[in-house]
C-alpha cells in the first residue's frame, strides 16, 4: 500500500472476533491429511422406509381379509339350506375367527412400529369376539359347547394379554417376553378354532361339500397374504434396524475417537438419510475444530515471533542494525509479495527498506507527504491501530490515496496492510506489507503480530537514534576537551617563560643592580613581585589541574604513613601562622595511618587545605589539625575560625575558578583551583572529602582515604615498584577500587554541625 494512503483502518487490528479463514484453514480433510470419509450408497429415510412397508403390509392384510370375506359370503349363499342353527354356528365361528385374525395382525403392527393407533382395532374385536362367543354358546349343540368354551377360553386369554401388550414399549424384554405368550395363546387358540370348525365341517359335510372346498381356498389364500405379510413386516424390521444402529456404531465410534483426541477420524457416509446427516454434521464440527486449532496456531506462533523480534530489536544500539533486524522479521514471516519500511523525513518519506520492486511502485510515488496523509499516519499511530484493505480492487480500495491506488491496482495488489511506528506522539514511520495473491486476507493475529514489532521498533529506532546521538556528543566533548587541555598546557608554558623573566629583573632591580631604589620603587617591585608569584601559581595550578584530568599526571602509588606527610607540612606552615598572630595545634596519636598513595599528591592536599586555612583565618584565630581512625579510613581534620562560606556557595567549592563571594570581597589572593584540584586526588586515592562551614564562625574539612590492612605492604610496594623497607611488611591493601567522582552534594549534619559539601567517589 502506500504511505500515505492511512485514512483509517478498516478491518481491526487486534482483538475481538474470529480472523477471516484464511486458505490454509479452509481445506478440505484429505487436504490437511485427515481420514477422508467413506462413501457408501444411501438409503433413503427411515419414515420412507416404514411408509413403504407398511402400506404394503395393509395391502397384503386387506387382500386376506377380503379373500375370507369373500369366501364366507359365497359359503353363506351355498348353505342357506342348512338349518338356521348351523348357519348361526357357522357364520358366527368364521365371525370370530376373522376378527381374532384381523386382532392378531394389527397387535403384530403395533408391536413392530409402536403406533398406538393399531391397538384401536384389537379393542374392537375383543367387543365382537365376547358377542361371538355368546352366541355360538346359545346355539352350539352339547358337543360343540366343549370347544366353543374352550375356545372362549383361549381368547378371553389372548385379549387379556393383548391389553397389556399395549402398555408396554414394543421390542423391550417385557414386550418380548409378552409376545412369547402370545404367540403360545393364538395357536392355542387357533389348534381349538379349527376343532370347532373341523367338527362343524363334518356335520355339514355332505350338504357343503362344494361350498367348504371354496372356503378352505379362500382362508388358504388369506393366510398366505397374512404370512406374506407378517414376513414382509419382520424383514422391513430388520432392514430397518440395520440401516439405523450400524451406521450409529460408526458414528458413535467416530465421537469417541473425536473426543480421546484422534483430530483426524471422520465419521462414514452410510445408513439412512438422517443417519447421514448427523454424520455431516459431526464431520462438519471436526473440520471447523480443525481449522480453529490452525488459527490459534498460528496465532500462537505469530505473537510469538513479535515478541522474540522486539527482544532482538532492543538489542540493537544502532538505527540501521534496528530497522535491518525489523525488516528481516516481517519479510521471512509475513506471507506477502512486498514488505518494507519508510522512514518519516520531515514531510516526506525515506527510500524503501525491505524488498518492493520498481514496477510495484514508481520512485515519484508519494514522495512528499500532504497535511491530509501525515494526519492520518498520526491518528492512526495514536489510536495504536492499522489501515487494513482486503480488497484494493473492488471499493474497499477507494480509501487508498488516489496518488497510489492505481498503481497498486496495476500490480496488481489484491490486499494491504500499513502500520505506523514511533514514540511518544511522534511518528517515525510506517511498516508496509502487500499481497498479490487472492484468497488470503490479513488475519487479525498477523495485524497485531506486526502492531507489536512497529511498537518495539519505534522505542528502538528512538533509543538507537538517541545513543547516536549521544556518542557523537560525546566525541565533540572529549574533542573540545583535548582542544582546552592541549590550549592551557600551551598558555601554561608560553606564559612562563615572560613570567621567569619578570621575576628575574624584578629580583636584579629589588637587589640594586642597577642602582638604588627609592622607597616608592621599592614598594611597586614589591607588587610587581607579589603579582608575578600569583600569576605563577594560577598556571601551576591550572597546567596540574589539566594533567590530572588528562591522565599525564604520573603517580607513585606506594605504602604512606599520614604522619610523615602532616607534620612536615604543619611545619612548614607555621612561620606563616605565627605571622599572622594564628594559634595553631597539631593533634597526631602515636599510631600509624598508613595508605596507599602517591607521597608528593598527598603532600600538596596538606599543604593546599592548611594554606587554606590560614589565608581565610584572620588574626588571633586558631588552626587545629587532628588525624585519627574510623571503620577502615583514615581521617584528616583541618579546623580553622576564619570568615566561614556563604551556605547558598558551598555547593560550588569544587568547581574550578570558583571562589567564596565574601573571599572575593575582602580581596583575598586565590585562584579558585585549589579545592577542585584537592578534589580530584583525595578521588584518585579512592577517599572522599567533606567540608562544614559557617559563615563568621569557620571551616571544617574532612578527607577520608582507606587504611592499608596489616600484612601486605611489601607487596604493594613491589607491585609499584618501590623499594621495600621493613616496616612495610605490616599492612596488607583491601580490596579498594577507585570510581568516577560525583558531584558535590550538601549534607545535613547531626544537631549542632555546620552544613556540610561533601566530595567523594
Amino acid at each position: 500500500m502506500t504511505e500515505g494512503d492511512h485514512s483509517q483502518r478498516l478491518a481491526p487490528a487486534a482483538g475481538g472476533g474470529q480472523p477471516p479463514v484464511t486458505p490454509a484453514s479452509s481445506k478440505s480433510g484429505s487436504e490437511r491429511g485427515t481420514e477422508r470419509p467413506r462413501l457408501i450408497k444411501p438409503r433413503g429415510s427411515i419414515t420412507s422406509q416404514l411408509l413403504v412397508g407398511f402400506s404394503v403390509f395393509a395391502v397384503l392384510i386387506g387382500t386376506a381379509a377380503a379373500a375370507g370375506y369373500v369366501a364366507v359370503t359365497r359359503q353363506d349363499e351355498a348353505a342357506k339350506e342348512l338349518t338356521s342353527q348351523y348357519q348361526v354356528l357357522q357364520r358366527t365361528e368364521i365371525n370370530l375367527q376373522s376378527g381374532f385374525a384381523v386382532a392378531q395382525s394389527t397387535l403384530l403392527l403395533y408391536s413392530v412400529t409402536g403406533q398406538h393407533e393399531y391397538l384401536v382395532p384389537v379393542s374392537l374385536s375383543e367387543t365382537e369376539f365376547t358377542a361371538d362367543v355368546a352366541t355360538l354358546t346359545r346355539n352350539a349343540t352339547p358337543d360343540l359347547r366343549t370347544l366353543i368354551a374352550k375356545e372362549a377360553w383361549y381368547g378371553a386369554n389372548w385379549f387379556s394379554l393383548a391389553t397389556r401388550i399395549g402398555t408396554v414399549t414394543p421390542r423391550t424384554a417385557g414386550a418380548k417376553s409378552l409376545m412369547g405368550q402370545w404367540s403360545t395363546l393364538s395357536l392355542a387358540f387357533t389348534t381349538n378354532a379349527n376343532a370347532t370348525q373341523q367338527r362343524l365341517q363334518t356335520d355339514i359335510a355332505q350338504l357343503t361339500d362344494s361350498s367348504t372346498k371354496e372356503l378352505n381356498a379362500g382362508l388358504a389364500g388369506g393366510g398366505a397374504a397374512l404370512a406374506v405379510a407378517v414376513l414382509l413386516l419382520l424383514m422391513s424390521s430388520l432392514s430397518t434396524l440395520r440401516t439405523v444402529t450400524r451406521p450409529l456404531r460408526g458414528l458413535t465410534a467416530t465421537v469417541s475417537r473425536l473426543t480421546a483426541g484422534d483430530h483426524a477420524a471422520r465419521a462414514p457416509l452410510s445408513g439412512s438419510a438422517e443417519v447421514r446427516e448427523v454424520a455431516m454434521s459431526v464431520n462438519t464440527l471436526a473440520d471447523e475444530s480443525d481449522r480453529m486449532r490452525a488459527q490459534e496456531a498460528e496465532t500462537d506462533r505469530l505473537l510469538s515471533m513479535a515478541r522474540a523480534v522486539g527482544l532482538r530489536i532492543r538489542e540493537h544500539l544502532v538505527a540501521a542494525d534496528v530497522l535491518n533486524e525489523a525488516r528481516t522479521a516481517l519479510e521471512e514471516n509475513l506471507d506477502a509479495e512486498a514488505v518494507y519500511l519508510r522512514l518519516l523525513e520531515g514531510d516526506k518519506l525515506g527510500p524503501l527498506i525491505g524488498h518492493g520492486p520498481g514496477w510495484f511502485l514508481p520512485a515519484e510515488a508519494i514522495s512528499v507527504l500532504t497535511p491530509t496523509i501525515i494526519d492520518e499516519h498520526t491518528s492512526l499511530f495514536r489510536a495504536h491501530t492499522s489501515k487494513v484493505i482486503q480488497d484494493v480492487q473492488g471499493p474497499e480500495g477507494e480509501a487508498i490515496p488516489p496518488e497510489i491506488r492505481d498503481a497498486y491496482r496495476a500490480a496488481g495488489v489484491v490486499s494491504h496492510l500499513l502500520t505506523p511506528f514511533g514514540v511518544g506522539t511522534d511518528v517515525l514511520g510506517i511498516i508496509v506489507a502487500n499481497r498479490l495473491h487472492p484468497g488470503q486476507p490479513w488475519t487479525d493475529a498477523e495485524v497485531s503480530a506486526v502492531e507489536w514489532i512497529a511498537a518495539d521498533l519505534g522505542r528502538g529506532l528512538h533509543y538507537a537514534r538517541m545513543y547516536e546521538a549521544e556518542n557523537r556528543l560525546v566525541g565533540e566533548l572529549r574533542s573540545v576537551d583535548r582542544t582546552k587541555s592541549d590550549f592551557l598546557a600551551t598558555v601554561s608554558h608560553e606564559l612562563r617563560t615572560p613570567l621567569t623573566s619578570i621575576a628575574g629583573y624584578v629580583e636584579l632591580l629589588r637587589e640594586g643592580e642597577s642602582g638604588p631604589l627609592t622607597p616608592a620603587q621599592e614598594k611597586m617591585l614589591q607588587t610587581v613581585g607579589r603579582n608575578t608569584a600569583r600569576l605563577r601559581n594560577l598556571i601551576e595550578d591550572v597546567l596540574t589541574l589539566s594533567n590530572i584530568e588528562s591522565g599525564a599526571f604520573t603517580r607513585t602509588m606506594q605504602p604512606v604513613d599520614l604522619a610523615d606527610i602532616v607534620v612536615p607540612a604543619v611545619a612548614a606552615l607555621e612561620p606563616q601562622a605565627v605571622a599572622k598572630g594564628l594559634m595553631v595545634s597539631l593533634d597526631c596519636p602515636d599510631q600509624r595511618l598508613v595508605v596507599r598513595g602517591d607521597p608528593e599528591q598527598l603532600d600538596r592536599v596538606l599543604m593546599n587545605l592548611l594554606s587554606n586555612a590560614v589565608k581565610f583565618t584572620a588574626k588571633g584565630g586558631a588552626v587545629q589539625i587532628e588525624t585519627g581512625r574510623d571503620d577502615g579510613m583514615a581521617v584528616l581534620t583541618i579546623v580553622d575560625t576564619g570568615m566561614g562560606i556563604p551556605e547558598g556557595e558551598q555547593k560550588d567549592l569544587f568547581t574550578r575558578f570558583f571562589r567564596a563571594s565574601n573571599a572575593v570581597d575582602r580581596a583575598v589572593p586565590g585562584t579558585g583551583l585549589g579545592l577542585a584540584i584537592v578534589r580530584t586526588i583525595v578521588i584518585s586515592h579512592s577517599g572522599d572529602i567533606e567540608i562544614r562551614s559557617r559563615l563568621g564562625e569557620g571551616t571544617t574539612v574532612n578527607v577520608r582515604i582507606p587504611l592499608l590492612a596489616a600484612g601486605r605492604g611489601r607487596q604493594a610496594r613491589l607491585q609499584a615498584g618501590q623499594p621495600v623497607v621493613p616496616a612495610d611488611e605490616e599492612f596488607t591493601e583491601p580490596g579498594l577500587g577507585v570510581t568516577a567522582p560525583a558531584e558535590p552534594a550538601l549534607r545535613t549534619p547531626a544537631s549542632g554541625l555546620p552544613t556540610a559539601v561533601t566530595s567523594q567517589p
